[in-house]
């Protein structure tokens, strides 16, 4: 680092009312590291601004210093090293409030959906939330964002109704179509690269009676489950699924009836009562008999507990990919490669359930992130806690499969890594390209992926 960048943050710390930690101090590591522990981030510095005020502060020591500027919650979606960029952890900004009869949920940008979902606990309403407590609900929904409650209401960046951000210019603004359509547009799926967000709002949905959980089947049923599922999806088009393969580690803290095994495992969220929602389920009990079962009435505070995914950072290896098949043919394909990766560490492949809400074109010109084609999205990891994984060969099955049954464009933040152009056609591309443009030309904010390249 130059000495006029490295006296520009020295000077920008004593400005701040939150917090800066800078390369070489004790705290530098925990602070630049990501939620893929996989990626080294080397950021300039790693700042938690207080208020908006330290917003637009390092936004005005980075464009002096030459730096750039990104944000990242909780260290999702990190892609590359940050060098000569200041990073920004939001976790101040923590409010919280649920409009009951105007049903809009508002929060800051350092809040994950497990408070979120707290939060709407009794309100008999529901957000398009992720599925996993730790994911920010900003970030999700900047990055197209797919809930198990998409099928029914749509991908979660269209459910935003505005957004406050500081632009690149320093100024603090509220976004809503009524003021800036071509700006929240790209907001709705476009990234974080148009400003640094300290607040969204959502619609919300809803959602009184809820019913799902998991089932998990031993791997000898997983075509048949898996064929079951995808007809199940067909045919009920605003029932979530989430439809995968598993494979656990051999260890001592595994549950006994899991540990070393590899298993299909079927993800099922239903708004509406519980015997419809049973209903559905049968189809897929009546093919085999599961190993283990989560269905229950639930509500919607309790919706990450029910889906139960890995909290913990973590180093993997990540693959994502929009599927144009969902047969029989390709249920028999989809496990026969990932028994083919498994063999190689190959830990985890789903593939989320796309249609009804996800397909429907109404309402797709006020978001970058439109209507999806594809049946199915396809993201799957490896956990590279060995230095004996060879990520390479155990994604390669999935990567062959995915191109035998390709289908163009999908949600950003089901991608895994990559530019926007993985899933947004060129048309799309260019609009974001000239919001980008008019809002921060020197290019001051970085997003998590580029629209271009």
């Amino acid at each position: 680092m130059t000495d006029a960048r490295a006296t520009a943050l020295e000077d920008l710390r004593t400005t701040l009312t939150g917090t800066l930690v800078l390369p070489g101090e004790p705290a530098y590591d925990a602070a630049r590291s990501p939620w893929n522990l996989s990626v080294e981030q080397w950021p300039a510095a790693v700042a938690t601004p207080a208020d908006v005020a330290d917003v637009q502060a390092i936004l005005a020591a980075a464009a002096a210093a030459g730096l750039g500027v990104t944000t990242q919650p909780n260290g999702h979606g990190a892609t590359d090293s940050l060098e000569g960029v200041i990073l920004i952890r939001p976790s101040a900004f923590d409010e919280i409030s649920v409009d009951v009869e105007g049903r809009t949920l508002r929060v800051g940008a350092g809040v994950n959906w497990g408070a979120a979902l707290q939060a709407l606990d009794g309100t008999g309403l529901i957000g398009l939330a992720g599925s996993n407590p730790e994911v920010n609900v900003v970030g999700l929904a900047l990055n197209g964002g797919h809930s198990l409650f998409s099928r029914r209401h749509g991908l979660t960046a269209r459910s935003i109704s505005a957004v406050e951000l500081v632009d690149a210019g320093r100024h603090a603004r509220r976004v809503s179509d009524a003021d800036d359509p071509d700006l929240i547009w790209a907001l709705r799926g476009g990234g974080g690269g148009f400003g640094v967000v300290t607040a969204i709002e959502l619609e919300l949905f809803p959602g009184e009676a809820l019913f799902g959980g998991g089932l998990v089947f031993p791997s000898e049923s997983a075509v048949a489950v898996i064929s079951a599922a995808f007809a199940l999806a067909r045919d009920v088009p605003e029932l979530g699924l989430d439809i995968g393969m598993m494979q656990f580690p051999d260890l001592d803290v595994m549950p006994p009836h899991l540990r070393g095994r590899v298993v299909a495992s079927i993800g099922l969220v239903h708004v509406g009562d519980e015997a419809t929602g049973r209903g559905y389920a049968e189809r897929l009990l009546a093919v085999a008999e599961p190993i283990a079962n989560s269905l229950t009435t639930f509500t919607i505070g309790q919706l990450a507990a029910l889906i139960a995914e890995p909290t913990d950072p973590m180093p993997t290896a990540d693959f994502g990919a929009s599927i144009g098949s969902d047969d029989d043919a390709f249920a028999s394909e989809f496990v026969e490669a990932f028994l083919a990766g498994a063999a190689h560490g190959l830990t985890r492949a789903g593939l989320r359930a796309m249609g009804g809400a996800t397909a429907d074109e109404l309402g797709a010109n006020l978001s970058a992130v439109g209507a999806i084609e594809a049946p199915l999205l396809l993201n799957a990891g490896v956990l590279l806690m060995s230095p004996d994984v060879d990520p390479g060969a155990a994604l390669q099955p999935l990567l062959d499969l995915a191109a035998r049954h390709e289908s163009f464009g999908g949600v950003p933040s089901m991608l895994g890594a990559g530019a926007l152009s993985l899933a947004y056609p060129p048309a799309v591309l260019e609009r974001l390209a000239a919001v980008k443009q008019r809002v921060d030309p020197a290019g001051l904010i970085r997003g998590n992926r580029a629209i271009l390249g």
